[in-house]
């Protein structure tokens, strides 16, 4: 029987049971899982609800996870079927989480956007062996140098260095030492790894500035680098040392002049000593170089979900630029945090660009690198364990071995590290 030839109450019967003529499974009632780590439920909520307007038969529901262990529990549930559909996961996280991550279709994001409108890191962050993209930014961010101005007006010094060069020669003038010759005002928190804050990120971005090989550490730049970084912590000119409270404490209390960090720090500061009077500026450079350091946070889809495609959507939805400026001002307002991540885009950088605590990190932006050497991942991984080789390392230079020979160990180690993480060609 045509259906021309049915009863008008069958066809309507048809049409409003959403029978497959018609495509009835299209806003079949979905719930997608989204696990993150840093935004609160009260800004996901917000979010939440907006993304409803646009997909009524989709929900989110967000769970904020402890970064403690999260990499491991998150290989775990996915591949039990009991994980996240989306989740955040760390820029350099591509490798390890090679079977869990889904390909992100050009029809979501394409090859073209990735390269137009972020920046270069991300296009190189965010790939698997097979180069497909696996991840999308909610943010950036890397190193900044803090400064106090207050000890800085004292010193009668008006502008941060922005070489190395100038660097040095400023630590000096800031650092004040007592009748004994110790440390009180710490000019900047160089040369150890025990209680410098983001040690890793920081030696690591000094290689890549000075040419080096992260991945196999050998070669003279590499040692330069890494002697270098010592000499701040050694010797009778030294302006740091391990008898100082960890980098951030000293930071906040008024007794280190100079500080590098990520951006989130600027909240913690600000909330433990609200009267302190610091800006950040972009990390010093080389004479004539511009590289600069990327740490971030992604989110992907997981490759076990059977609603691959609605995550798919949200994932494209929370690269809108709308939302990630929401994501931002919504971040900011939240008890705690007086700024947001800074935004991945290129297009949006302006709207960042002055502000005097992420404005550095926007202006780094185009000349981030990045490497598995990232602080406080948790990942009891790649960044873990590479950042152990590496602390060995400086453990040793300041104990008196030369950085070459203190680096043939390292090497060794970070090439039995990637060795557990082999790359997997899908």
């Amino acid at each position: 029987m045509s259906l021309l030839k049915l009863p008008i109450v069958v066809i309507l019967s048809l049409i409003i049971s959403g029978c497959s003529l018609i495509g009835g499974q299209k806003n079949q009632a979905v719930t997608i899982k989204y696990w993150g780590l840093w935004d609160s439920a009260i800004v996901m909520n917000q979010i939440r609800q907006d993304y409803k307007k646009i997909k009524p038969n989709v929900d989110i529901i967000y769970e904020k996870k402890s970064p403690q262990q999260y990499r491991e529990s998150l290989q775990a549930q996915i591949n039990s079927t009991t994980g996240p559909d989306i989740f955040q996961f760390h820029n350099t996280w591509t490798q390890m989480l090679e079977s869990e991550l889904a390909p992100i279709p050009q029809s979501i994001i394409s090859q073209s956007q990735f390269k137009d409108e972020y920046y270069p890191t991300i296009f190189n962050d965010l790939r698997n062996s097979n180069k497909e993209f696996v991840g999308a930014p909610l943010g950036i961010d890397g190193l900044g140098l803090y400064y106090n101005e207050d000890i800085f007006q004292a010193a009668g010094i008006s502008q941060p260095p922005s070489s190395w060069q100038e660097l040095a020669n400023t630590v000096v003038k800031l650092t004040v030492r007592d009748t004994a010759g110790n440390i009180r005002t710490a000019g900047i928190a160089l040369g150890s790894a025990s209680n410098v804050d983001h040690f890793s990120d920081i030696l690591a971005l000094m290689i890549l500035q000075n040419g080096g090989d992260l991945k196999n550490p050998v070669d003279a730049r590499s040692a330069d680098a890494l002697e270098y970084y010592a000499n701040f912590a050694r010797g009778d000119i030294r302006v740091w040392d391990e008898t100082m409270s960890p980098s951030t404490v000293a930071f906040t209390g008024g007794s280190l002049a100079m500080y590098l960090a990520p951006s989130w720090r600027a909240a913690e500061i600000k909330t433990a000593n609200p009267l302190l009077k610091f800006k950040i500026a972009p990390v010093p450079q080389l004479e004539g170089g511009s590289v600069s350091w990327a740490s971030y946070w992604a989110i992907g889809v997981s490759k076990k979900t059977k609603y691959q495609k609605e995550a798919l959507e949200f994932l494209k939805y929370l690269q809108e630029d709308d939302t990630l400026i929401k994501l931002y001002s919504e971040s900011a307002k939240t008890p705690g945090r007086i700024i947001g991540m800074p935004y991945p885009k290129k297009s949006l950088a302006q709207k960042l660009a002055s502000d005097p605590l992420v404005g550095a990190y926007v202006s780094e932006a185009p000349f981030m690198r990045s490497f598995p050497m990232a602080s406080r991942t948790f990942d009891n991984g790649l960044n873990d364990q590479i950042i152990k080789a590496y602390e060995d390392a400086v453990n040793e230079v300041l104990k008196g071995t030369p950085a070459s020979n203190a680096l043939e160990t390292t090497a060794k180690n970070i090439r039995e590290t990637l060795a557990k993480y082999p790359k997997k060609p899908q």
